[in-house]
């Protein structure tokens, strides 16, 4: 039902029992963790099941009269799973209407590319003492992500489902690191040094419940900043 409710609340009425988008335009749904919902005993979904139901025949019936078809036109769907929760089980009568894309965390080296362009990019108007620190930025930045997102210590449970650290996390911390002015950090690296490190504690340090949890991450944190920012 909540999923007609969405659907219903993005369209017009055109005629009679036709809906969708205004004239000559064409509306697209998102459709987050399509993998999510529950398997029910006939191993359908029944949220997958309405979005197959509108893919396959363009209509769906009024819950209050269900002698009542509506139509609906000119929708497409886009739709993404969730890679670490959920039924892992998607109707094929649903995906067979997909195109399936599937991405995996870049390697290292394309990781150290894109954001050394972008913080590069946004340290020109700065210091050169500040410039030269962009490498290593982003050198720390990686061995902490990649410590967070593959120790098994900070493996999403029962208790710690939230532990799920993605490239969201590094794209964070470079864009608040892209928020600074020259004349805030003017002559002041070891300024710029802080604020990485407050802005990593703001991404991982404060989604942590255990002290254990947060002994290790601060161990990574030390060995990041001995390893790149020995200098200041």
């Amino acid at each position: 039902m909540s999923l007609q409710i969405v659907i219903e609340a993005n369209v017009d009425k055109r005629t009679g029992t036709l809906y969708g988008p205004p004239t000559g335009k064409t509306l697209i749904y998102f459709v987050d963790d399509l993998n999510m919902p529950k398997v029910d005993v006939y191993y359908t979904q029944q949220p997958i099941a309405l979005v197959r139901q509108l893919i396959d025949y363009h209509t769906y019936y009024d819950r209050s009269d269900l002698s009542v078809q509506k139509r609906i036109a000119d929708t497409m769907f886009v739709t993404c799973m969730n890679p670490k929760a959920g039924s892992f089980f998607v109707d094929e009568r649903l995906t067979r209407h997909l195109t399936t894309v599937c991405l995996s965390v870049p390697e290292k080296e394309i990781l150290s590319t894109i954001y050394s362009q972008i913080l590069a990019g946004h340290f020109r108007e700065f210091e050169e003492n500040i410039q030269k620190m962009t490498p290593k930025i982003i050198a720390a930045t990686q061995k902490t992500f990649v410590d967070m997102s593959k120790n098994p210590k900070f493996a999403p449970t029962a208790l710690k489902f939230h532990y799920q650290f993605n490239m969201r996390d590094f794209a964070k911390i470079i864009q608040n690191i892209c928020n600074t002015t020259p004349k805030e950090f003017k002559g002041k690296p070891v300024e710029i040094v802080r604020l990485w490190a407050h802005e990593c504690h703001r991404v991982w340090h404060d989604r942590l419940v255990l002290d254990e949890d947060r002994e290790q991450y601060m161990k990574t944190m030390v060995a990041a900043q001995k390893e790149q920012f020995v200098d200041y």
